[in-house]
């Protein structure tokens, strides 16, 4: 099975509203500082699980590799090793990308969200509330895609 670790927030964002983000700061034309900016402001007004994922490429199903001390995943009570396999009702799947993607762009702290796990062979609703986004994890997750776009910028102009 191909494997791909993710970080998330937004959670789910994170764990879910990051790659969101993502493809909105890809595009970015303006200025390094009003991308900057731009997501700063995206990550803030987003709300955030707290789980870092591992990401199933063939299937596109999400498994729990770590909660992040102090978040709603922990508050909530998700475990490492649980999978994600339902968002509010709707399977996490390659096949419904679409509607996950659009469903986590209108996530926001405070804003209640159903995850249904998958926790040794039972299944199993949990409610949690997403909270803002910790600055250090805001931070950390900017300063990661800056250092990507800057690889991908020197790499191209090779």
């Amino acid at each position: 099975m191909v494997r791909k670790n993710l970080f998330m927030i937004l959670g789910l964002a994170a764990a879910l509203v990051i790659p969101a983000l993502a493809g909105d700061y890809a595009k970015c034309k303006s200025s390094t500082q009003d991308c900057l900016n731009h997501m700063s402001a995206k990550l803030r007004s987003s709300g955030f699980v707290g789980v870092e994922l591992d990401m199933n490429e063939e299937t596109g199903t999400l498994s729990i590799v770590r909660i992040i001390p102090g978040s709603p995943a922990e508050e909530f009570g998700l475990q490492a090793g649980d999978q994600l396999y339902a968002l509010n009702g709707v399977v996490i799947a390659k096949a419904n990308h679409e509607a996950l993607e659009k469903a986590k762009q209108e996530w926001a702290p405070g804003q209640e969200i159903i995850y249904t796990i998958k926790r040794d062979g039972n299944d199993k609703e949990v409610v949690l509330t997403l909270a803002p986004m910790p600055a250090d994890v805001m931070a950390k997750w900017i300063g990661q895609h800056m250092l990507e776009h800057a690889e991908s910028a020197i790499a191209s102009a090779k």
